[in-house]
């Protein structure tokens, strides 16, 4: 990866920033509740949270990622040399586009309908379950490769 000029062409964009400073004052508002009780909690949403029933329309303000996806996709990974982003850059971007993603997912499956719940809770328990294909096994079968890998002599 290149290095324009000797700067970065990655930044802290304005909507992760926004939601890292929300969920912090949500987290001290949180704290201050439980030390308190003297009201109710109030719900973990983004500020100006209109309709969770409006579910196409959940992540358009709160989780909008379309700016940082689009400086690491043309300007960072999208080109060559030293026009093209840093390591830094490609990180940076990537963790914030992903922090974001992340968010909007767990916000999404914390307010899901039960049958909803339901139906991925049952295609992940059935993927988990399969002996010897699922994640534990592969969890398994990497602890013992470390093991073996570590204990081979030259």
């Amino acid at each position: 990866m290149g290095h324009p000029d000797g700067g970065p062409k990655a930044k802290v964009d304005p909507k992760f920033q926004q939601r890292v400073d929300d969920l912090e004052k949500k987290a001290r508002d949180a704290a201050d509740h439980f030390k308190q009780h003297n009201t109710y909690r109030k719900w973990n949403v983004p500020p100006d949270f209109k309709d969770p029933l409006d579910v196409p329309s959940l992540h358009t303000e709160a989780w909008d990622r379309n700016d940082m996806n689009q400086l690491y996709s043309e300007e960072i990974v999208g080109k060559y040399g030293d026009q093209a982003g840093t390591h830094g850059d490609a990180h940076a971007m990537k963790w914030q586009i992903d922090f974001m993603a992340v968010e909007e997912r767990a916000f999404r499956t914390r307010h899901a309908s039960m049958i909803r719940c339901a139906a991925f809770a049952h295609g992940r328990l059935d993927g988990h379950g399969q002996q010897g294909d699922a994640i534990f096994s592969f969890l398994r079968d990497g602890v013992q490769t470390a093991i073996d890998f570590g204990a081979k002599r030259e």
